[in-house]
């Protein structure tokens, strides 16, 4: 999927309150917020965002700059169906932003133990639910924990390494200029968050 649609998707994301829930969808975020938000809680974070669509979910808490969020996908372009719990600073609302100035979890935990299994967590059938979401839980608390407890000195050095990655480029606009020929050139905002969070 392209960047631009991802952006159109999001923007669409904002009015998915009146969307149509999927059970599946209801189910997760009914246990997220059952299993996992608790934890949130106890650091400081409040409640933000929770959106619940037919293909995904968002839930965002909040605690000054930073911000927690568990998202969730089964669009069928997505598979394999996953979920993430993002810790993030700045602002939790504008793509660019939270694209380059946030981390997955999973990225702490491959930090801290480079041994481990490293993955997105696997989005849960139903009776796997709930004990997927306690091992995320688990995990937030031991590979999350300075993160929750306010000091993002390992936060910016994870965020650092992901945004210099060789891989990790700005995005590319290629359009085409008067004369009728195609060019290739960074995405300004893009190119301009990459250098501010590497």
């Amino acid at each position: 999927m392209g960047i631009f649609n991802f952006i159109k998707r999001n923007k669409k994301a904002k009015s998915e309150k009146t969307e149509k829930r999927s059970s599946e969808q209801k189910l997760f975020s009914e246990k997220a917020i059952e299993v996992i938000i608790p934890t949130f809680e106890k650091f400081g974070f409040k409640k933000h965002r929770i959106e619940i669509g037919e293909h995904s979910s968002t839930i965002i808490y909040r605690k000054e700059k930073q911000y927690l969020k568990i998202t969730s996908t089964t669009y069928p372009r997505d598979y394999p169906y996953c979920y993430n719990i993002i810790l993030g600073e700045g602002n939790s609302e504008d793509f660019y932003e939270y694209d380059w100035n946030s981390i997955a979890l999973w990225k702490f935990k491959e930090k801290i133990e480079p041994n481990l299994k490293i993955s997105e967590y696997t989005f849960p059938t139903e009776k796997g639910v709930k004990p997927s979401l306690e091992n995320a839980n688990s995990e937030l608390c031991k590979f999350g924990l300075t993160f929750l407890n306010g000091d993002l000195t390992l936060f910016n050095e994870i965020r650092k390494e992901q945004n210099q990655n060789r891989n990790r480029k700005s995005y590319k606009i290629h359009s085409q200029d008067k004369n009728g020929i195609y060019k290739t050139m960074n995405e300004p905002k893009s190119e301009e968050q990459k250098k501010k969070y590497s």
